[in-house]
């Protein structure tokens, strides 16, 4: 006689059951899941409702490249833990939403990677040495990454600025050192990012740009 669902239920196939919701089991794996599913209403029962809290909560979004490969490497490690026999347990309404937010995790994790991705990168030039780069993010965020422009002279810093086209410009951060990261605001296409030398952080620039860069749309 066949194992019954209960009998044949593993807490193994409850994590495969969250990775099938999302759609990425695959090979032997994905045969396996499927046989089991087919004589357990709870594995099916645990696809669905995952499946409709993803529909219901998850933003549309294309996943970063990795994100599959990371997330199979996560579940290969965890399942290589012995899986033991648990008794059949209807699932109640907080064990389903408990159960969507670790789904929805996931997610989240590779949604913020694929928000985080550089889209396009400008490089600063001017009268100094070193690299001073703006990169944009497809979130929109955008940063002002310096490295191996030689440190202002002593008493002295450098602040960066955006300015629009046609606008004044708009203090976005300063530096003592030649080797910094700062955050840029407001960074629309045909704006100018710019470095000065001040002897204090100030509301308008004092003195020339030593780098800039023009941001395209």
């Amino acid at each position: 006689m066949p194992p019954t669902p209960v009998d044949d239920h593993t807490e193994e196939f409850e994590q495969l059951a969250g990775l099938q919701a999302l759609g990425i089991l695959e090979g032997e794996e994905l045969e396996r899941f499927e046989q089991h599913a087919a004589q357990c209403a709870r594995c099916r029962l645990m696809v669905q409702l995952d499946a409709e809290a993803l529909a219901l909560a998850a933003p549309e979004m294309d996943p970063s490249p990795d994100f599959k490969a990371r997330l199979m490497q996560r579940a290969e490690q965890e399942l290589r833990v012995q899986p033991k026999i648990v008794p059949f347990r209807r699932r109640t309404p907080w064990q389903s939403l408990i159960a969507a937010v670790l789904v929805l995790g996931i997610v989240g994790a590779g949604g913020y990677a694929y928000e985080n991705q550089v889209v396009a990168s400008y490089a600063l030039s001017g009268s100094v040495s070193g690299s001073a780069v703006v990169q944009v993010r497809r979130s929109g965020a955008a940063e002002l990454q310096m490295s191996g422009v030689p440190n202002p002279p002593s008493g002295f810093l450098y602040e960066a600025w955006v300015i629009p086209p046609g606008a004044a410009p708009i203090a976005a951060g300063t530096t003592p050192q030649g080797n910094a990261t700062l955050s840029l605001d407001r960074v629309t296409g045909g704006a100018t990012v710019a470095i000065t030398q001040e002897r204090t952080r100030v509301d308008a620039p004092t003195s020339p740009p030593i780098l800039a860069a023009v941001v395209q749309g």
